[in-house]
């Protein structure tokens, strides 16, 4: 019998330290692709498919996923229904509807920070006492998690109108509007 040459030893271990490593990277990429900030073209954002069949509800649905932590909660962790699409594919505007100073630029890095394509944030047309997340049709679960994430779970979800409700905010699937009883974190 013959004992095992070392140059194969050798092999053998620099074939398990790729294999690791390939794993390790892999790992990486599949946690990162959800959360990976878009650009894309904002004028076709209505036009993309939202990749689900069926009739849309403002009910919550009852499945969740974690997302990052929001930026109006001391927790670390907040629930996003699970029919939402990834947050590269929603444009968000953050407004500002209170006397609040620089909630909205606030909110729009949170928004980024979780990987949601936004518009720069601005003041809305009129306050608001309550805030208010208003979406596109078919947008109403995504604009739930966007109330999620910014620490607002509570916020009224309502479909957008068809009056602007400040410049730019046509554009957006899902506007933002920060209202008197936002408190920051």
């Amino acid at each position: 019998m013959t004992s095992p040459s070392p140059k194969r030893d050798d092999t053998t271990v620099r074939g398990a330290v790729v294999l690791v490593v390939a794993i390790v990277i892999g790992f990486g990429l599949l946690l990162n692709s959800g959360g990976a900030s878009g650009g894309g073209n904002d004028d076709d954002d209505d036009a993309r498919p939202s990749g689900r069949t069926g009739s849309s509800t403002t009910s919550a649905p009852s499945g969740s996923q974690s997302t990052a932590a929001p930026i109006n909660s001391s927790s670390t962790t907040t629930s996003v229904p699970s029919d939402t699409r990834p947050p590269d594919q929603v444009t968000v505007i953050v407004l500002n509807g209170s006397e609040q100073v620089g909630i909205a630029d606030d909110n729009t890095v949170a928004l980024q920070a979780a990987g949601y394509v936004t518009l720069d944030p601005a003041n809305a047309n009129e306050n608001l006492e309550a805030t208010t997340v208003f979406a596109a049709p078919e947008f109403e679960a995504d604009a739930s998690g966007i109330a999620g994430v910014l620490g607002v779970p509570d916020a009224v979800v309502e479909i957008k109108p068809e009056e602007p409700l400040a410049e730019g905010a046509e554009r957006a699937n899902v506007v933002v509007v920060l209202g008197a009883d936002f408190a920051p974190a």
